[in-house]
């Protein structure tokens, strides 16, 4: 064997060799592609569910909402009626007050009061109601 063909010898066995590493290189990296084509799948599945979650809350949250709204109006449409209601209890109790002073001030509540203090007199007198500032007596 010449120099010629142990070269020639060396260059096939080397071109065997890398060409037996590439095939090894291209299958693994065909078994890595699968398997992450195999995670992306997996991944969009578990995308979908969660969005499908995410939703499914946004629409709750979106209910809540709406009946958070009738609550405020119905509270705003409170707070207008007690704002009304106080107006009515103001008028009345200036038509209270009117007919009190006219009742108190005027001979009805000077009678009344000139009849109570006759009566309390006349307790006194007899010992029924105790004076004021007295003790009680005891037992």
């Amino acid at each position: 064997m010449s120099l010629t063909g142990v070269a020639a010898l060396v260059a096939a066995l080397s071109f065997a060799v890398l060409a037996a590493a590439g095939v090894y290189l291209a299958v693994r990296f065909t078994r890595v592609l699968g398997d992450a084509a195999t995670l992306v799948r997996e991944t969009r599945a578990d995308q979908q569910a969660l969005f499908a979650r995410a939703n499914a809350a946004v629409a709750r949250a979106d209910a809540q909402l709406d009946r958070t709204e009738a609550a405020t109006a119905a509270v705003a449409d409170l707070g207008d009626s007690m704002t009304e209601l106080a107006g009515q209890a103001s008028a009345l109790a200036g038509i209270g007050r009117t007919v009190a002073g006219a009742v108190v001030g005027g001979p009805l509540g000077r009678a009344a009061a000139v009849a109570y203090g006759v009566r309390h007199a006349v307790g006194l007198r007899r010992g029924s109601v105790p004076r004021a500032g007295a003790l009680p007596a005891r037992s």
